[in-house]
C-alpha cells in the first residue's frame, strides 16, 4: 500500500509463504493405459470396460493377453497392487455375459480368461516361494 509510513506493520509480512503448489498426480488411467480401461465412463472411470465377442474361446484369450498386460504393468507401487481390487469390482459391476436357455448364468469369456491367468500366475509365485 502507498502513503502508509514506515513504521506500519503489515501482517502479511509475518504470515508463513504459501505452501508450494502440488503437481497433479497421474490417474491410474495415465500410469497404466491397459486396453481394458476407460476414463470416460462415470465419475471415476471404469477399470473393466469389455464387451465379450460372443465366442467363449476367442474372449478367454482375450482375457489371457490382458491379463498378461496387467501384469507386465506392475511397478511395485501400493497403487498398482489396488488395481486388481478395482478391476473385479467393475468386472462384477459389468454383469454376467446373459443367461443360457435353461436360465443358468451365462459366464464371460474374457473374465475367465483374466482371472484365470492371474490365478496362475499366484500359484506359480506362491509354490516358488514356498519350495525355495
Amino acid at each position: 500500500m502507498t502513503g502508509l509510513p514506515s513504521n506500519v506493520v503489515r501482517i502479511a509480512d509475518y504470515l508463513p509463504p504459501p505452501p508450494p503448489r502440488r503437481k497433479r498426480q497421474k490417474s491410474q488411467y495415465e500410469l497404466y493405459p491397459l486396453p481394458f480401461f476407460n476414463a470416460k465412463i462415470g465419475v471415476a472411470g471404469c477399470t473393466w470396460d469389455v464387451k465379450p465377442s460372443g465366442n467363449y474361446g476367442d474372449d478367454c484369450k482375450t482375457g489371457e493377453a490382458y491379463a498378461i498386460e496387467f501384469l507386465k504393468s506392475c511397478d511395485g507401487t501400493n497403487g498398482w497392487a489396488s488395481l486388481l481390487t478395482a478391476i473385479v469390482r467393475d468386472m462384477i459391476g459389468a454383469g454376467s455375459a446373459g443367461t443360457w436357455p435353461d436360465g443358468g448364468v451365462r459366464i464371460n469369456g474374457v473374465v475367465v480368461g483374466f482371472m484365470g491367468t492371474i490365478g496362475q500366475v499366484l500359484c506359480i509365485s506362491a509354490f516358488s516361494r514356498v519350495h525355495s
